[in-house]
């Protein structure tokens, strides 16, 4: 597109900063940025993208189910095919299952009394460990030496003990709590 002097009319040069003629300062002229950098900024902004999202964007989840407390683990976790259920008495049943990735071990045990009032925490606490606070819950955190870790702690009328096969698995479960149906 051709452009003319605004003093004197004369036309300007293509980038001219003066007018030849007049010495008339060209106002800035807006300049068009070059489509190479336009396509290499949004590949950059693609990539950068791609990355943030597999960084902090959790993969797909699994929710689990032990006896009425669910969890949610990772996808890639699966169940290992024995699951026990222990009846002490009509008033103690305890349930435990347990999951596997190619990294971790995760075995999840409830143990409840439904109606016995016994104090879940006291149970917990019996068990010794390090007092400590995970998931929202209040527990206790032991580790077995070369043999992973766990994790107790109290629901109303429920002991549930986390086990992991290495201390950084406790970042895959997630805590969602008792359902009742």
């Amino acid at each position: 597109m051709t452009e003319y002097c605004s003093k004197c009319g004369e036309k300007l040069k293509e980038n001219a900063l003066f007018c030849a003629n007049c010495g008339e300062k060209v106002p800035n002229r807006n300049k068009k940025f070059p489509i190479k950098y336009i396509i290499l900024i949004v590949i950059v902004a693609i990539v950068a993208v791609a990355i943030a999202s597999t960084l902090f964007i959790p993969g797909p989840t699994q929710i689990v189910k032990v006896d009425d407390v669910e969890f949610q683990l990772p996808a890639d976790y699966v169940m290992e095919p024995d699951r026990t259920e222990v009846s002490i008495d009509e008033n103690v049943k305890s349930t435990a299952m347990a999951w596997s990735n190619e990294k971790y071990f995760i075995e999840i045990g409830v143990t409840k009394t439904p109606g016995s009032g016994f104090d879940s925490e006291e149970v917990a606490a019996s068990l010794e460990g390090t007092p400590t606070k995970m998931y929202g819950y209040s527990g206790y955190y032991l580790e077995y030496e070369n043999q992973g870790a766990a994790f107790i702690f109290g629901l109303k009328d429920e002991v549930c003990m986390i086990y992991v096969s290495h201390p950084d698995a406790f970042d895959d479960v997630k805590v969602i709590g008792q359902v009742y149906e």
